[in-house]
């Protein structure tokens, strides 16, 4: 997968980072969705939906278990969505979803998610 890197200045990439949080997406998502019209349901925003909406309390899942068949994302792109979740939850412990450890044997992260009453 090719890398493609640019440089912005303090301002831009205020803009930049602040346009993405505010659709619920990763600066390289929200690049992907301004230049080829992509809007992807591998968000972050979306995967925390997901999980408080799924049914997942008091369960184990991965990232995969919350897409089910709509699970499309190829090895370098899922790994990447990943850390970007795992960071995100690590910084939000309010949210209840906690990383339980890394999986070798399915090669993925496992959470748990606990719903406040």
């Amino acid at each position: 997968m090719p890398t493609i890197k640019f440089s912005l200045n303090d301002e831009y990439f205020k803009k930049l980072e602040k346009a993405a949080e505010d659709k619920g997406m990763t600066i390289q998502d929200y690049i992907r969705y301004k230049l080829f019209d992509l809007n992807t349901i591998f968000t972050v925003e979306e995967a925390v939906r997901r999980v408080q909406n799924g049914g997942y309390n008091d369960e184990t899942f991965s990232l995969p278990d919350l897409y089910k068949e709509e699970w499309t994302l190829e090895r370098g792109m899922a790994g990447v969505f990943g850390k970007n979740f795992y960071n995100f939850i690590s910084e939000h412990t309010e949210l209840g979803i906690k990383a339980q450890g890394y999986d070798k044997k399915i090669r993925r992260e496992i959470y748990t998610y606990k719903k406040e009453d």
